[in-house]
């Protein structure tokens, strides 16, 4: 059974798909709402640890999936149109989502999320020719399928599109799309180095 809350502003709601299965831990679910029509929809058995949400405009969305285990700040900045989609069974150790220009950040399902993580779709400031003036770092959207390990400290800038079954290593930057999954990505920019992989999940040590 869904259960909607309003929150502040003109025309913004929380959505619980059950509310009675979430579970809140330390500051659980915080909303900071500068917009009107914004929705925040959170599925089944959710665990949310210190998730701040903060909208900066109008119409965007934020998505948390059931049987996500989640800490993250989500900024939907000053152009509307924003989302935030977060599929089921994914985790997350701490990070942020920087989301603007009406963009969206996409992450699949089951996937892991290390800690100190930032996923970045728009720079905020321009960067232009100097003769021409036109503005060269647009805006894009981060797609990351089904089933991406991301390690800790890593950064996902615009335009980035991870397949499923991959892995970011550590303190990588990806900024670009790859077409191929099953593959390791690391290093400053990220590359591909290693293919034909699969990871677990399971904790070793």
């Amino acid at each position: 059974m869904f259960e909607e809350l309003k929150i502040t502003g003109d025309n913004n709601c929380l959505v619980f798909e059950d509310k009675d299965t979430v579970k809140f831990i330390n500051k659980g679910l915080t909303i900071n709402n500068n917009g009107k029509n914004n929705i925040v929809r959170v599925g089944k058995n959710a665990i949310l640890n210190n998730v701040i949400i903060n909208f900066g405009s109008d119409n965007n969305v934020v998505e948390i999936g059931s049987n996500t285990n989640l800490t993250f700040t989500a900024i939907l900045k000053i152009v509307p149109n924003n989302k935030v989609l977060i599929g089921n069974k994914t985790t997350m150790g701490g990070g942020s989502f920087i989301c603007g220009e009406g963009t969206t950040i996409k992450i699949g399902e089951d996937c892991m999320l290390a800690w100190g993580l930032e996923f970045r779709s728009t720079d905020s400031h321009a960067i232009v020719d100097r003769q021409t003036r036109e503005r060269l770092n647009k805006a894009k959207d981060i797609i990351i399928e089904d089933h991406v390990w991301i390690g800790a400290h890593s950064i996902i800038l615009k335009g980035t599109h991870i397949k499923k079954d991959s892995v970011v290593s550590i303190r990588s930057v990806v900024a670009k799309p790859f077409n191929e999954g099953g593959v390791v990505i690391g290093g400053v920019p990220g590359k591909i180095i290693k293919t034909n992989i699969d990871w677990e999940r399971p904790l070793l040590g």
